[in-house]
């Protein structure tokens, strides 16, 4: 891949910052970044690679979907409300419960957690509901905001409120339900009236639509890519598409817009309050349970409202990455050094190399001890390359890792295949459709938020093993685990058992039969 560089500053991007860029480029597969730095009252900007091939450079103001980075601005959004209703009578709080502001939308498996989960609760991720990602992954794209809020009732939960850190988009739309209720508008012009406008961030957007629909927008989004492999080559990835993400990551804006709001947060300047920013910024959840493989170096890992907090190298850093398939954002800042930066890519693993990226810039702030970011990428790496040898594991491969203890010769399934096929439904997760199709359950998941397939083969008896794959991949990207057949005493199979939520430890979600 050829480098090309539009250089808007350079006086921090040195030479050996940017071969430090392309090798990271290559590395991760990623064929185009946009990053933007604040340092004091400086502003420096870089873009490299191709924002869509085969040609099309990336630029500084080239727009991208920034994904998990939303969930700051809902954060903010929220603070906002706080200070609007101090002298109403009916005054709003971080520990308000949610279901009192949504009442009959907002209702968790749990009635002591559906009364007593707040926003703050929601906001930093300690809940006591995983992520449950499928359930978001099998939805059906025109799935409006309050549909998906209702199918929250559904979804297991983990934990009792406020104990433990168990990151979950789903919480991110329900205080984006509750402040479009409150207000009577959408989130997008909340944002747009009370913070971006106030920030002069005039290229940041709501949604894909909103961009596309605009002829001098559209030429600027960039399309995401997924490297396969097995193809070698890049497959073009779907914009998000999917409208209740909107809090927890609609936003669609550029590096330079972001270093308005990144000025804001490291200054600490309206249009949110001094109590605000102290609020957003305060941790509330230790992190102890989670694998993420992005985080910096840190004794303690804490989240506060839409910010992971850590210490790097005796720094407070506060950072989000945000993910979708094709992106990978990175924004964080270091309020005491007066320094922030955002990272925009367009592949799922641009965020691996915005780690170094950005560990590799604080560590060439002056002052800052030496720095401990080569054996700690290292580590990172490894564990990447682990998870992606898991993904690109066999189907035989990944039966001896998930049932190591298969019989010689197993069980056969009850009854003939072809039995199996039917349409099995989740209240929460929507439902499966199953085919016979050479010689194997199949299932067609293409019309769905995250388009995939679905493979099922035997393992013994009546478990399988399922494979699933983003369309046009031979064996990169899969993802599989097991799956199991209830089949009652008339030989009819009833129910349909997937290990779809790591959180649940082992527990499978049930989908019955229609």
């Amino acid at each position: 891949m050829v480098l090309r560089v539009l250089d808007n500053d350079n006086s921090l991007f040195t030479p050996e910052f940017d071969g430090l860029v392309q090798g990271q480029l290559e590395k991760w597969k990623v064929p185009g970044m946009a990053i933007a730095v604040i340092h004091g009252s400086s502003t420096h900007s870089k873009a490299y690679g191709i924002a869509e091939f085969p040609d099309k450079k990336m630029t500084t103001d080239s727009l991208f979907t920034a994904c998990s980075t939303t969930k700051a601005f809902t954060a903010a959004a929220v603070s906002l409300a706080i200070d609007d209703s101090k002298t109403t009578d009916s005054p709003l709080h971080w520990d308000t419960p949610i279901s009192s502001l949504i009442r009959d939308d907002f209702v968790l498996a749990d009635s002591h957690a559906t009364a007593n989960t707040t926003l703050e609760d929601a906001l930093s991720h300690r809940t006591g509901l995983p992520g449950h990602e499928t359930a978001m992954a099998l939805a059906y794209p025109n799935e409006t905001l309050r549909e998906a809020m209702r199918r929250l009732r559904h979804l297991p939960l983990t934990y009792a409120p406020r104990t433990t850190f168990d990151y979950c988009n789903h919480m991110y739309m329900a205080v984006s339900h509750a402040l479009e209720q409150m207000a009577g508008e959408d989130l997008g012009a909340i944002l747009k009236g009370r913070i971006w406008s106030p920030l002069d961030m005039q290229d940041t957007y709501f949604s894909v639509k909103e961009v596309k629909d605009c002829p001098s927008t559209r030429s600027r989004l960039v399309q995401g890519y997924t490297w396969v492999p097995e193809m070698n080559e890049y497959a073009a990835e779907a914009h998000m598409d999917y409208a209740p993400t909107t809090g927890t990551g609609a936003i669609v804006s550029n590096v330079l817009d972001y270093t308005k709001w990144l000025r804001a947060l490291v200054y600490q300047t309206g249009p949110i309050s001094p109590e605000g920013y102290a609020e957003l910024l305060r941790p509330r959840t230790i992190i102890s349970n989670w694998d993420h493989l992005m985080v910096p170096p840190s004794p303690v890992h804490l989240y506060a409202l839409g910010w992971f907090v850590d210490n790097y190298r005796g720094e407070q850093l506060y950072w989000h990455s945000g993910s979708w398939p094709g992106f990978g954002i990175m924004v964080g800042f270091i309020p005491s050094r007066q320094f922030g930066f955002v990272m925009m890519g367009n592949t799922v693993n641009a965020r691996n190399a915005q780690l170094e990226l950005y560990l590799y810039l604080i560590d060439k702030l002056p002052g800052v001890p030496g720095a401990q970011r080569t054996g700690h990428i290292a580590k990172m790496t490894q564990r990447v390359e682990e998870k992606e040898k898991t993904s690109s594991e066999s189907m035989e491969e990944a039966k001896k890792r998930l049932y190591p203890s298969l019989p010689e010769r197993p069980i056969s399934h009850l009854l003939p295949l072809d039995r199996y096929a039917g349409t099995y439904r989740h209240a929460g997760y929507g439902s499966i459709p199953l085919t016979l199709k050479g010689g194997q359950l199949h299932s067609d998941l293409t019309d769905r938020v995250i388009r995939m397939h679905l493979t099922l083969a035997h393992a013994s008896g009546e478990f399988f093993v399922a494979r699933a794959y983003p369309p046009g991949r031979r064996r990169s990207g899969s993802e599989y685990f097991r799956v199991e057949f209830h089949v009652d005493s008339s030989g009819t199979p009833q129910k349909l058992g997937m290990e779809l939520e790591r959180g649940l430890g082992g527990e499978k979600i049930w989908f019955t039969r229609t």
